[in-house]
């Protein structure tokens, strides 16, 4: 029995790793062999994503702050800058908590069991990278080293 709990649940967390990742971002935990080694490894992969992309929405801001005070600029371009930067941490704020709320639904979807907190964990991975690939696309300029 405990057998058949091992291959069921390993069958379970493999599922959910696919169908949160897709073939393009490769799954950074998909070779993990049982739950625990699943769940750590989602739980520190989504934290890597989510300081990667509150860095990288930082730096954006940072540098749009930095072009507000080119005097060169004019006063107009200044103060849409200075809006771009603070719109831009207010969105990373806003969009940190839309995805913890998304990510909690999915998890809740799972109703029992360790597939429950995986789904969690690789939902936040997921939707951290589609974040990064959304700063880089809409900031092209802003957001290279």
């Amino acid at each position: 029995m405990k057998t058949l709990k091992l291959i069921i649940s390993v069958a379970l967390a493999t599922s959910i790793s696919s169908s949160f990742l897709s073939a393009e971002d490769g799954d950074p935990c998909g070779n993990k062999n049982s739950n625990a080694e699943i769940a750590e490894c989602y739980s520190k992969e989504q934290a890597r994503v989510t300081a990667e992309a509150d860095s990288l929405a930082r730096k954006v801001a940072i540098k749009f702050r930095v072009e507000a005070q080119k005097e060169e600029d004019g006063p107009v371009v200044a103060e849409l800058m200075r809006k771009a930067a603070l719109s831009l941490t207010r969105s990373q704020t806003s969009w940190k908590a839309y995805r913890y709320q998304h990510c909690r639904a999915v998890q809740y979807t799972w109703t029992t069991g360790l597939g429950a907190g995986i789904a969690f964990e690789a939902c936040l991975s997921k939707l951290g990278k589609e974040r990064m690939r959304e700063l880089r696309s809409e900031f092209k300029g802003w957001a290279a080293d």
